[in-house]
């Protein structure tokens, strides 16, 4: 055997050993574990957690001195977003909470499974995605252009 022949017959065997095997793609998709799922105190929490870490990340930016007035007009409409939602009276914050959460919870089944966040998440995408809304922000922030 040449050695061309030798290495045509080696790099064809480590093709057909890298390729997926159709039994293998044909697998059925793994059943929804609770790490799957969300439950509404889980979501309060990741609420809650978020508005904390952007009021953080906002009052960092504002605190930059070469903003533009329009960036530091929209920081400080999201600032004054996140500080009602934290100086909200706990029960009335959870009750928007619950109504989002129930928006997202289609099947009202009390838990987000991985459906209801993929169907949420390309419903705000459409809706952020639109183009009067895209060019609002890129005149909010001309970084995100």
């Amino acid at each position: 055997m040449t050695r061309m022949t030798r290495y045509a017959l080696l790099t064809a065997t480590a093709l057909l050993a890298a390729a997926p095997l159709p039994a293998i793609a044909a697998t059925a998709p793994a059943p929804t574990t609770a790490s799957d799922t969300i439950t509404f105190d889980q979501y309060r929490d990741w609420r809650m957690h978020f508005i904390d870490q952007r009021q953080t990340q906002i009052a960092a930016e504002l605190a930059e001195k070469d903003l533009s007035a329009t960036r530091r007009a929209s920081l400080q409409r999201q600032k004054a977003y996140y500080d009602y939602f934290a100086a909200m009276p706990p029960a009335e914050r959870d009750r928007r909470f619950r109504d989002r959460f129930d928006q997202i919870d289609a099947n009202h089944d009390g838990v987000i499974d991985l459906a209801e966040r993929s169907a949420w998440h390309n419903k705000q995408r459409a809706f952020y995605d639109r183009p009067n809304h895209r060019q609002n922000v890129a005149d909010d922030d001309p970084g995100r252009r």
